[in-house]
């Protein structure tokens, strides 16, 4: 969650004023999945169970039973963060309400594609069977590929003769090597010809987006034997990888089939006028080089791009069969987004992609309202853990803005501070980290009162029932698992 999750670090704190549920009478106390109520709010074991796996508060030392009652702590704290911010109206801003709305449009979509395109994956034992035998094998194979389809035959049969390096140098063909060709490594359309052709045989051409393709086996390794017992261990991934292929395949065609009658027309005087702002606003330099948490386009660089087109506001930059959509309808609806979520837009082309994928997804999300989707209890769910994160951050960053701090408890902060300014690359801003722990503190000083305000009950029983080692000593660090959504 960020920020928010900061001020729950002495959770215990706040015990003494919490309920156990069992027997204490609060409605949905019974419900099997519930491990806590906090207000209005409920907490079940698959929100438990994945905040322990992907944001863990708990530490080295703790007992298996107090690492869980220490994760729910800081869920508990998120809850209470999250009434709050209604409380105070901070889901009514204009900004956090197109927010929220982005992530219904998202989960509604989801749950769109959850009805329509995984419910229509099948899988059968002889794919799992054929993804298995490839998956044993590591192939090397040399390669050419040109655009030109006439030239592609010559350069297969050249390539058979004598192998990429008879191939004259030619800056309209590409000629390359690779080595131990896995499974995932390669576009899913090639692996069938690759895994199955044998030693030195020549495959193509083939049509692929970047032109034709051939390639000869070099060399590699294979597993001779498959065991039934290393198969059944190995299903499961092999059952996802297949149903993550076919499900992208379906999805496009489901996509197709709703917009192929959209008539999306891109008006080009606006178009290029914004394309120009965005070329100049919009830097490159925003990309994670793990490519976990990439952000292609800043809140900041929107903002400058909306200042630019103050006056083009209502202009529109593209038609579709249902209506228009206006410039500022173009950057309200990216500034909604979340930064990790948001298409690149840096270049004509990605813009021109970022616009469609707007429209696609206002045709989608109008298509399960139409289905009755927001009754789905899988969205609900999501939607509502979604909400309240969001939600819970922006109450800390409303308090964090009226929290100031003097430049003697900035310098007490850094004679205290376990890390130092001066960093291997950067220079830490330590006025923003004496800021930030005030916040803290302040925070964690109102938690106990909000605890009793809103109300807690916890079902201590059905926590330790989520572990077959309550009591046991955890002797390893968490593993901070650094995870992204991809809604594209």
């Amino acid at each position: 969650m960020g920020r928010a999750k900061g001020v729950t670090r002495e959770a215990w704190i706040v015990a003494g004023s919490m309920l156990v549920l069992a027997g204490c009478g609060a409605p949905d106390a019974h419900r099997q999945d519930m491990v806590a109520r906090v207000g209005g709010r409920a907490i079940d074991v698959k929100e438990l169970s994945r905040s322990y796996a992907l944001r863990p508060q708990w530490k080295r030392g703790d007992r298996v039973m107090q690492s869980y009652l220490r994760q729910l702590q800081a869920l508990i704290t998120e809850k209470i963060y999250a009434q709050e911010a209604e409380k105070l109206g901070i889901d009514r801003d204009s900004l956090m309400a197109r927010h929220l709305e982005f992530l219904r449009q998202k989960e509604l979509i989801k749950a769109l594609y959850r009805r329509h395109v995984t419910a229509a994956v099948r899988i059968n034992e002889s794919e799992e069977h054929r993804l298995y035998a490839w998956a044993k094998k590591k192939v090397d194979f040399e390669y050419i590929l040109t655009r030109d389809s006439v030239r592609s035959v010559a350069l297969a049969a050249a390539l058979a003769r004598g192998g990429v390096n008879s191939i004259p140098s030619d800056p309209l063909v590409v000629r390359g090597i690779k080595a131990d060709a896995k499974i995932g490594s390669v576009p899913p359309p090639l692996e069938e010809p690759l895994f199955t052709a044998r030693l030195h045989e020549v495959r193509g051409p083939l049509r692929t987006p970047d032109g034709f393709l051939c390639f000869r086996i070099t060399g590699g390794e294979e597993v001779k034997f498959l065991s039934e017992n290393d198969f059944a261990g190995q299903r499961e991934k092999i059952d996802r990888l297949l149903r993550q292929r076919k499900e992208d395949s379906l999805a496009s065609l489901y996509v197709y089939t709703v917009m192929r009658d959209k008539d999306l027309r891109l008006n080009g005087q606006v178009f290029w006028r914004v394309a120009e702002w965005f070329g100049r606003r919009v830097r490159e330099e925003h990309l994670d080089p793990m490519n976990i948490q990439s952000v292609h386009v800043t809140s900041d660089e929107i903002r400058l791009v909306e200042a630019d087109l103050a006056a083009d506001g209502d202009a529109v930059i593209a038609t579709h069969r249902d209506g228009t959509l206006s410039v500022q309808q173009l950057l309200s609806a990216l500034a909604s987004m979340p930064g990790t979520l948001r298409p690149r837009v840096r270049t004509p082309q990605q813009l021109k992609d970022a616009i469609g994928w707007i429209v696609r997804n206002q045709y989608l999300t109008r298509q399960a309202e139409a289905e009755g989707l927001e009754s789905d209890q899988e969205f609900r769910h999501e939607y509502s853990l979604q909400r309240d994160e969001a939600l819970a951050e922006a109450y800390y960053e409303d308090r964090l803005s009226s929290v100031r701090v003097a430049p003697e408890e900035v310098e007490a902060f850094r004679q205290k501070s376990p890390v130092a300014e001066e960093q291997v690359l950067v220079k830490l801003d330590m006025a923003a980290l004496a800021r930030n722990a005030k916040t803290d503190s302040l925070l964690q000083g109102e938690l106990p009162a909000l605890t009793s305000a809103y109300g807690v009950a916890i079902d201590t029983a059905r926590v330790r029932e989520m572990t077959s080692s309550p009591d046991a000593i955890l002797r390893d660090a968490p593993l901070r698992i650094a995870y992204r959504e991809i809604f594209q």
